[in-house]
């Protein structure tokens, strides 16, 4: 019986391998081939763009002043908070005013007693003045007479002044602001002691305008002479001189720290009398009208100056540009729908309304279709399906003005 089932066992051996090699020779499912990505694709947009020369600056205040005790005494009473804009004749400070009272009154007394005396004197001298041709006195008494009307004439005159300086006193008591613009912190309290005498006076606060304010800025002298070259022009050849840059209205426009666009406009409104020798810059300032007050002096701010005429210039989106090992490129999609990389030596920054343009020096033509979103699929050397993006989206915001 054991021998009979071992060879039923050899018999179905070789239908078991058959069976198997068979299974294993059937075709595989073919393969299912990925569609082909699709990526946004734009063309360079050619703006007329003026090409303004940048750099920094540093605002400051058109008048700053530091308000001082101009009489001594007690502080009874401050009438602003710190950092409150303020009018110009605005009260600031109070300062006790009895002691200057009393000695006014008493100034006001001595005129009254001069202006006595001098008026009996004046009567003396008339009475020896009919006196005299009757030898009832002497030329010489008549003479001291006069000689004594003048001092008295004097001292009143000396009195009234007393009194002037007494009021001129009690109206330093009201301390009031020279300015319209902002007052900074208070430098004493109530019932503080503050002294006026000269270079020790007490400093109470510092008053500055701030409507309009003005950025000062170094830029080269090349610069400078352009911008100059290009305002004369425009004014049909008429120069000026230096000191009457202003005239030629100069644009220059300024941004803060915080700001994408340079929304500051204003006017070249002065420039240094010399050169640096040591780095060949001039000192310049611009005047900004500052409506908001948004600018304080001090704020640091990035200042832009044309020098030339508006030229067309080629423009990619911001978010087209790739970096590798420090060189800038951008993915091009080819005639046949491949990609390839493209290096590229770029610009300055243009806003636009969806987002930043950056200018294309070189390395692109204006009819390249450049991929803007969807870059992690394009691979260079790849096959992409490009879809065109609206061009509405990579207009400036930059006003051009020439």
């Amino acid at each position: 019986m054991f021998v009979y089932r071992l060879s039923c066992c050899f018999f179905r051996l070789p239908l078991l391998v058959l069976c198997v090699v068979a299974g294993c020779q059937r075709s595989a499912p073919s393969l299912v081939q990925p569609p082909t990505p699709e990526v946004i694709v734009t063309k360079p947009s050619i703006q007329n763009l003026t090409n303004p020369l940048e750099f920094n600056g540093n605002a400051a205040a058109v008048e700053t002043v530091e308000v001082k005790a101009r009489v001594s005494g007690f502080i009874t009473e401050i009438h602003f908070s710190d950092g409150q804009r303020i009018t110009k004749g605005d009260p600031l400070f109070s300062i006790d005013q009895r002691p200057y009272l009393v000695v006014r009154d008493q100034a006001r007394a001595d005129v009254a007693k001069a202006l006595a005396e001098l008026n009996e004197l004046e009567s003396e001298v008339a009475r020896y003045k009919n006196l005299l041709p009757k030898a009832v006195v002497t030329r010489e008494q008549y003479e001291i007479l006069v000689a004594k009307r003048d001092v008295a004439n004097a001292m009143l005159d000396k009195s009234r002044a007393i009194v002037a300086q007494a009021e001129l006193d009690l109206e330093f008591c009201q301390i009031i602001s020279p300015l319209t613009g902002r007052v900074s912190t208070r430098e004493v309290d109530v019932g503080d002691l503050v002294t006026g005498t000269g270079s020790s006076a007490t400093r109470l606060t510092t008053v500055v305008t701030t409507s309009p304010i003005e950025v000062y800025f170094d830029t080269d002298e090349r610069a400078l002479l352009l911008a100059r070259q290009r305002a004369i022009a425009k004014r049909g050849g008429e120069a000026v001189t230096w000191r009457d840059i202003k005239e030629l209205e100069i644009p220059v426009s300024a941004r803060l720290v915080t700001e994408e666009l340079f929304l500051h406009k204003g006017i070249l409104d002065f420039v240094d009398i010399g050169v640096k020798p040591t780095t060949g810059t001039v000192r310049c300032r611009g005047l900004l009208p500052n409506p908001e007050e948004l600018i304080t002096p001090g704020m640091f701010m990035r200042v832009q100056m044309t020098t030339a005429e508006p030229e067309q210039t080629m423009l990619v989106p911001e978010r087209a540009l790739g970096i590798d090992q420090g060189r800038k490129y951008v993915a091009v999609v080819s005639d046949t729908n491949r990609v390839e990389y493209r290096t590229v030596t770029t610009g300055r920054s243009v806003p636009a309304r969806s987002g930043m343009l950056r200018v294309i020096e070189e390395g692109l033509d204006k009819n390249d279709r450049v991929v803007i979103s969807g870059m992690s699929r394009a691979r260079e050397g790849s096959t992409v399906q490009p879809v065109e993006e609206t061009a509405e989206s990579s207009t400036p915001q930059e006003v051009v003005t020439p």
